[in-house]
């Protein structure tokens, strides 16, 4: 391979690495599943993909007597198809923050046949060269080239008109946000084509998009959730009374009823764990596990739900105890040992307005419950336990077993699973322990 390439591709270069790393950043370490932040980390990944096959089919037709002609129009194909989808994401990703169906669903039809519209295209671009073809190493421009600009351009004005609706949705901050990846999105593409034509730019400028999002809408703010947990502490004593009201207000607003008690349970659940550092992704993980517990052993649907959501907020009632005994490192005293058990009855008082599904309330209350009755706070043994509550106890057991906490040292996971054998029949159902280790 001899000669230079045809177009610098240092920035996009540099861009892939940095979206590469954010990409697994969010794949291996953020735990929270929103529709907001599954939406980013695939924009994320589109992103990735765009930029390789952009800098590939640089390469490719920067060297023609070293690479076959088929090869340029597969990687230029490829990459007009990666960066369809990745406009069509950046639209999911404006309505990913809550649009009515009756506005919502429209646009969201609108970009997908748009780009199977445009997909189908490019297929038959390859027989007959509509859009370009690639002859003895320079890229031709086909008579519908300058569709392939008006595609993104069609994309970032449905982006625009859904950012408009959304205005009135969103944090000020948030707005900031989304207008700076309108923007930056937009600038790439406009300086390569008018100013820049051998310097790949497109996706160089979103990165800086990508990273703001990243520590704005997707990192967990520790200094707003530390001050919602006190607020929360301080508006215990009314909380019912104004749960009531919020529930009146919900059920006015019954096509949005879903989405708002997903978010609720979200930010309660990362409420619940923000306190204690160690506590990361407790709730989530204990849901999860318990939902595969309950889908282990064939319960129904509805009813596995129910246990997720139960089990989310089965800590809830941290909230009322004292932060000098949630953050306290080292081993509890029999004191703070009492003060902490108060967590399953105030959980129990603080759920029991949630009158879609009263059960939550009980189950908060009896996930200490010991099989062999020896646990806390009503002494309840065997069924008398629901059912939820023992498949949580064994959740959340484990997962204390497999994460540091200040009173113990960590197991492996080999280690906890042996742990919830020898506690089969005694703290734990055997049949709950028997279909844990099966999806543990």
């Amino acid at each position: 391979m001899t000669g230079n390439l045809a177009y610098n591709i240092n920035f996009e270069a540099a861009a892939f690495c940095f979206i590469a790393t954010l990409y697994f950043y969010l794949r291996k370490k953020y735990y929270n599943t929103s529709v907001v932040n599954n939406t980013f980390r695939r924009l994320t990944f589109c992103q990735l993909t765009a930029i390789f096959f952009d800098v590939a089919a640089s390469i490719t037709i920067s060297y023609p007597k070293t690479f076959p002609v088929w090869l340029d129009v597969a990687l230029n194909t490829l990459y007009f198809a990666a960066t369809a989808y990745l406009f069509y994401t950046l639209h999911l990703f404006f309505l990913s923050f809550g649009i009515k169906k009756k506005v919502g669903m429209p646009l969201l039809l609108t970009s997908r046949g748009v780009l199977v519209l445009f997909l189908s295209m490019l297929f038959v671009n390859a027989p007959t060269g509509i859009f370009f073809s690639v002859k003895d190493g320079a890229y031709l421009p086909g008579g519908l080239y300058y569709l392939c600009l008006a595609f993104p351009i069609a994309y970032m004005f449905a982006c625009s008109v859904t950012f408009v609706i959304i205005k009135k949705r969103v944090t000020k901050q948030v707005f900031r946000v989304l207008l700076a990846l309108l923007l930056l999105t937009a600038l790439g593409p406009i300086l390569q084509f008018l100013f820049f034509p051998t310097t790949l730019l497109t996706h160089f400028f979103s990165l800086f998009s990508l990273i703001l999002c990243l520590f704005v809408l997707v990192s967990p703010d520790y200094a707003e959730l530390t001050k919602k947990r006190a607020e929360l502490f301080e508006l215990q004593k009314n909380l019912e009374s104004k749960a009531a009201q919020e529930s009146d207000k919900v059920y006015k607003r019954s096509k949005q009823k879903e989405i708002l008690f997903e978010q609720i349970i979200d930010a309660l659940a990362e409420t619940i764990d923000a306190g204690d550092s160690k506590r990361s992704g407790h709730s989530e993980n204990v849901a999860e596990t318990s939902r595969l517990i309950a889908y282990k052993m064939l319960l129904p649907k509805n009813e596995v739900q129910k246990i997720y959501y139960a089990a989310i907020l089965h800590d809830i009632g941290i909230i009322g105890v004292p932060e000098s005994v949630t953050g306290k490192n080292g081993k509890f005293t029999q004191e703070d040992f009492e003060q902490m058990k108060k967590h399953c009855e105030i959980g129990e008082r603080i759920l029991s307005t949630i009158s879609e599904m009263p059960e939550i309330s009980k189950i908060a209350r009896s996930h200490h419950e010991r099989y062999d009755g020896k646990g806390y706070p009503d002494g309840l043994e065997g069924k008398q336990i629901p059912l939820a509550a023992r498949i949580i106890a064994v959740a959340d057991a484990y997962d204390a077993m497999i994460h540091e906490r200040s009173y113990k040292n960590i197991m492996t996971k080999a280690e906890a699973r042996e742990e919830l054998k020898k506690c089969s029949g005694l703290q734990f159902d055997p049949l709950v322990v028997a279909a844990a280790l099966e999806v543990l």
